[in-house]
């Protein structure tokens, strides 16, 4: 209990609740579902039930706990912006994928070079320092605000293919047909695979667990907006011109050529363990605000 004091001189004992952390919060207010999610299709073409779900395919073997399928109380609102909670990393961060894209849903090439494979790779990318100049604007000089995110491991490893005559170098790729998603990254052939960042972009296998799929529509889960189709960090690989995979606007994971002019970048940033939330429930009309 604390004493409070009153305008009048006297005191008042009072319980002071306490902020929540935001990570906590997530798991209090979402029964866990232990069924397995089916990953071969998108999620509205399943029974898999919408909400928190649990995953040890990560580079630790620690759970991540990710949100699938039309998932309504997991908005957030910071630095002006409303987010999406993607999951709570296995460290214990929460991720987030801001729900429009950057500057207005203006759109960006993902690589203004495309004449060989390196481009279709974050790290070589246009679009990586387009968002690392939002960050520092929006976020990163605003003291308050960058206290509250963590550096996070972003995953750019050529894992996945649309097409086996999609080609990708010294990089072992398989067909999405043929391709289990995981939470896990590791350094493909090309010498890429983790990008340790204050910002980055979702993956490949992120956007699967969530509830896309290649190549069906979606419209019935949280990662879908009408209005946008924006580019994730995974590579597609190369058949003419290196290509990246893409969310399109009706939902489903396709993919587009690096150089491609009508697609936005929705930034991802992780929010550190101990962030603390004001108020909120997650819902739309009343998200968690960070403290």
């Amino acid at each position: 209990n604390n004493n409070l004091v009153l305008k009048d001189g006297n005191s008042l004992n009072q319980e002071v609740e306490p902020y929540r952390v935001l990570s906590k919060a997530i798991l209090e207010d979402n029964k866990l579902i232990t069924a397995t999610p089916t990953l071969t299709t998108s999620s509205n073409n399943t029974n898999d039930a919408s909400g928190l779900y649990a995953s040890t395919a990560t580079n630790t073997g620690n759970p991540t706990y990710y949100f699938r399928g039309n998932v309504t109380n997991n908005y957030v609102k910071f630095a002006g912006f409303i987010w999406r909670i993607v999951r709570i990393n296995e460290d214990g961060t929460v991720r987030l994928i801001m729900q429009d894209g950057i500057n207005n849903n203006t759109n960006y090439q993902f690589n203004s070079n495309y004449n060989n494979y390196t481009y279709m790779y974050y790290t070589n990318s246009n679009a990586k320092t387009t968002l690392e100049n939002w960050y520092q604007t929006n976020i990163g000089s605003k003291s308050n605000l960058a206290k509250n995110v963590a550096s996070g491991n972003y995953c750019e490893q050529a894992k996945v293919k649309f097409s086996s005559d999609y080609t990708s170098e010294s990089a072992n790729m398989t067909v999405y047909s043929s391709y289990t998603p995981d939470f896990k990254c590791s350094t493909d052939g090309n010498g890429k695979g983790i990008v340790n960042a204050i910002i980055g972009l979702l993956n490949y296998d992120e956007v699967v667990y969530a509830g896309g799929y290649c190549p069906e529509n979606n419209t019935d889960y949280y990662l879908y907006n009408s209005s946008l189709t924006w580019w994730i960090m995974s590579p597609n690989g190369f058949k003419d011109y290196p290509s990246i995979w893409v969310v399109y606007h009706n939902g489903l994971i396709g993919y587009g050529g690096v150089n491609s002019t009508a697609v936005v970048i929705r930034p991802v940033i992780n929010l550190k363990d101990d962030t603390q939330i004001l108020s909120g429930t997650g819902a739309n009309k009343n998200p968690y605000v960070i403290n």
